[in-house]
């Protein structure tokens, strides 16, 4: 039986294209190889610090690859427009990184300091690249507190990752970990707008134009990445470049083992595909 024929592959970005700000080898040279061969390539990241801009500069710059914001699906954007739909004041107390808040005002949304005048509480990840609370931030986890139960504030958070790779490869706490710190103080939990889910991968397969048949989904994460593409039928790929490593795949039961298609050490693996 021949091989599927494919039109697209969805890349997730950190773990898989580079690890904090360090390209993974070979990451370049497969997504020039891969549109060569006439595919189209989107750029899905659950990243809560970073705007399309930055993502722009950093993937061209950084990793060498050329990108423009159309190639872009980001948790960021997306949750900002989430917000900005479903908002009548515009009002809203942040948590997290400078990328985010660009996307928040990007979309006419206005940032408050008092979380009492906030409509809504918007998470992203507090933390700096080496895991430790920003200064910005330190006081932020008081301030969602209060806008959530005092101002009855609607809870959003731009991913749920507890962890995601440092620039080292050794795990960092995410936006999941301050979201479990307010859901213990206020009992609340927030809507995910990011992976796992299913709205950012349809939005990604639009850009694509195809079916999710046509299309493989590239990650290194079993929770965010794989087992929510495959239920929407994408052919999964697992790269061990990240987060799980070949131990974590012995200790995985049948029905989460059956999610991934394939297993390769890194991004190069996925020119077998389609060769």
């Amino acid at each position: 039986m021949s091989p599927p024929k494919y039109k697209g592959i969805i890349f997730d970005i950190d773990g898989v294209l580079k690890r904090g700000s360090t390209p993974i080898p070979g990451a370049a040279e497969t997504v020039r190889k891969l549109r060569g061969k006439g595919l189209r390539i989107v750029f899905l990241s659950n990243l809560s610090t970073k705007s399309r801009r930055q993502y722009v500069d950093i993937l061209r710059n950084k990793i060498g690859i050329e990108v423009s914001p159309e190639d872009l699906v980001l948790a960021t954007s997306a949750t900002a427009d989430y917000v900005a739909k479903n908002s009548s004041t515009g009002k809203v107390y942040f948590v997290g990184h400078q990328g985010l808040r660009e996307e928040l005002e990007s979309h006419g949304l206005k940032i408050v300091d008092d979380p009492e005048e906030a409509e809504f509480v918007v998470a992203g990840s507090p933390f700096d690249e080496k895991g430790y609370v920003t200064e910005e931030n330190r006081w932020k986890f008081t301030g969602a507190i209060r806008a959530i139960l005092l101002a009855r504030a609607k809870f959003v958070a731009v991913n749920p990752d507890k962890l995601f790779p440092g620039p080292d490869g050794k795990p960092i706490p995410g936006t999941g970990t301050f979201l479990g710190a307010i859901t213990a103080a206020t009992g609340v939990e927030p809507v995910i707008v990011g992976k796992p889910s299913e709205e950012i991968y349809r939005i990604a397969l639009e850009k694509i134009g195809a079916d999710p048949s046509e299309v493989i989904m590239v990650g290194d994460q079993l929770y965010t990445d794989i087992i929510p593409a495959k239920k929407l039928g994408l052919t999964t790929v697992l790269v061990l470049s990240g987060l799980t490593k070949k131990e974590d795949l012995e200790k995985l039961d049948a029905e989460t083992r059956e999610m991934i298609d394939y297993v390769f050490e890194d991004v190069r693996g996925v020119l077998k595909l389609v060769e």
